[in-house]
């Protein structure tokens, strides 16, 4: 039994503390979920593209990490990824069937998105297996190196909100370390936790796009919901911040416009504004007559209905839950 300051981090406590903590963790967790769109979607011009790029990667990692059943000191961390990347690639490699079931993005979108992705040399086929894996040229290793450090300060930052909230003391610091140094490992857990949530989105509404747009709306309300200093909600009104209750305390004055979400984003502005009619029409954003802003809907019954349905709430909350203890765990251990 491992003695009790490093006992593993249930997913159960963790959810303990989004019950109780609401508006600090959500916050974090779509600002985080933010960083991850925005920074693929400028790169690949697409989140669909992201999300074969980033279960190609999984798939890399967990390579990588297997090699351990051979060496179990193997190193696995950021610094030694580009050997790995050499030796592992093709291991990693998977036909379009995969591709689709794993991503839930049409057979003839993968196609045509893979064929893109082999043009501008990111992706390769391995001719004998007609797998395909991804691949990083030495000549994009600092391009890939500073991506990869922003990447880790967004994550270490939603890690340490959750770890403050289960009075665990853990420092930005270490967290982001320990992730450089075990990379692989982390990198995997956290991949497989954004492929079932972005799955879970391809299969409700067939185009992630929207959530991406909604979370630009979502996280000025939620902060001034948090600077606001509501009174704590209960368990049972866990989903008032996103979903069956209502943001009738949120002013309009956070509203946003088309052009601000392309410039955050990359996606251009008049695929902001049809994406944004869309959202409208769904109930989940409402817009000013004067100004042609969009703020959050008010109408919590219309909210509800396609994008912040306990369900999807309740899936989101699952899977990251088991992605944080996870990853607590581990650090706590190392710690």
């Amino acid at each position: 039994m491992l003695p009790e300051a490093i006992q593993p981090v249930t997913s159960s406590s963790i959810k303990n503390a989004l019950f109780k903590y609401p508006e600090e963790l959500l916050l974090e967790f779509y600002e985080m979920q933010n960083h991850f769109l925005s920074t693929r979607y400028k790169i690949n011009q697409s989140i669909e593209t992201s999300n074969i790029l980033t279960f190609l990667g999984k798939s890399l990692h967990l390579s990588i990490v297997r090699e351990r059943e051979k060496h179990l000191n193997y190193d696995v961390s950021l610094n030694n990824f580009f050997f790995n990347i050499n030796k592992n690639s093709q291991i990693s490699g998977h036909k379009i069937a995969t591709i689709v079931a794993v991503t839930g993005i049409p057979k003839e979108t993968v196609r045509r998105k893979i064929k893109k992705l082999q043009d501008k040399k990111v992706v390769d086929m391995n001719k004998k297996t007609k797998e395909y894996f991804w691949i990083l040229k030495p000549q994009n290793k600092e391009i890939f190196n500073d991506f990869i450090d922003r990447d880790i300060k967004s994550i270490a930052k939603f890690i340490l909100a959750v770890t403050k909230l289960l009075d665990l003391n853990l420092k930005t610091k270490f967290i982001e370390d320990e992730i450089k140094s075990q990379f692989s490992f982390y990198y995997y857990h956290y991949y497989s936790c954004q492929l079932q949530w972005f799955k879970m989105w391809q299969t409700k509404i067939k185009d992630v796009d929207l959530i991406f747009i909604a979370i630009q709306a979502l996280i000025p309300a939620l902060k001034q919901k948090k600077n606001s200093n509501f009174q704590k909600i209960s368990e049972n009104n866990i989903y008032s911040l996103i979903g069956k209750s209502n943001f009738d305390n949120v002013s309009k004055s956070n509203s946003i416009s088309a052009s601000s979400i392309s410039e955050i984003s990359g996606i251009p502005r008049a695929t902001c504004l049809r994406k944004l009619e869309k959202l409208l029409n769904l109930g989940m954003l409402k817009k000013e007559n004067k100004t042609k802003r969009y703020y959050i809907n008010q109408n919590s019954v219309d909210r509800a209905k396609y994008i912040t349905k306990k369900e999807n709430v309740d899936f989101t909350i699952q899977i990251f839950s088991e992605f944080l203890s996870i990853i607590i765990s581990a650090l706590l251990i190392k710690k």
